[in-house]
């Protein structure tokens, strides 16, 4: 098993999220749609893929939230390669390289009854807060937040 980094364009990470996004729905149905806009790939992400003998099998990727912090996002593993820390490892070399871009703080969204996530995250030292933006009303997710220590010589310097 090997990781690479890319972008939102690369058509393995499209194929990964494709797959996310039709078990989200076979499991919540229409009412997801309302997420779509917050979930398309407008701004542009740091992604990480691990792939299995040259096979994308997983993904995470970031995007910048404000100057401070970054969004986890599209973080997924194909259901014969779960629970084997692969979502871990790579939310892991993310937050490295995140912590090298001096940000501060990072943002997790997830629905509320995604406990596999929610635990993943909280292993990962990320703590629920307030929801936000298009979510402050909405029940059905949770926010998350991280705050990662900085060099703060470095971070004085960005």
């Amino acid at each position: 098993m090997e990781t690479i980094f890319t972008d939102e364009k690369d058509e393995r990470f499209l194929e990964l999220v494709g797959e996310l996004d039709k078990g989200y729905y076979e499991r919540i149905g229409d009412e997801l749609s309302r997420y779509d806009s917050y979930n398309e790939f407008k701004d542009p992400h740091v992604v990480i893929l691990a792939l299995d003998n040259d096979i994308a099998v997983a993904c995470a990727s970031y995007r910048t939230f404000d100057d401070d912090s970054v969004e986890f996002k599209r973080v997924f593993v194909r259901k014969e390669y779960r629970k084997r820390g692969i979502a871990y490892n790579l939310i892991c070399q993310l937050e490295k390289l995140v912590i090298e871009e001096n940000y501060r703080y990072s943002y997790i969204v997830t629905g509320k009854n995604n406990h596999a996530a929610i635990k993943l995250y909280e292993k990962l030292d990320y703590f629920m807060i307030y929801n936000f933006g298009q979510f402050i009303d909405d029940d059905t997710v949770v926010c998350m937040k991280k705050e990662f220590e900085v060099n703060h010589i470095s971070s004085m310097i960005k």
